[in-house]
């Protein structure tokens, strides 16, 4: 493999971290907002996952690729 693909797949594998660690965060969020019992909040919540697995879904087909 040479630099530019070392570079590439080092870019697309710290894109998929990212993704999965704010995929983790607006889990928490989304538990944070259900505990308190908050109806805005937890749409919030629900509007922040659904974002963060978007990411994850699209940070992991450029890994693949």
């Amino acid at each position: 493999m040479n630099n530019a693909a070392n570079a590439t797949a080092g870019t697309a594998a710290a894109r998929a971290a990212a993704a999965q660690q704010h995929m983790y965060d607006a889990e928490v969020a989304l538990h944070a907002a259900r505990m308190a019992d908050v109806d805005s909040w937890v749409a919030a919540a629900y509007d922040r996952l659904h974002a963060a697995i978007a990411e994850h879904c699209e940070a992991m087909t450029l890994t693949a690729s």
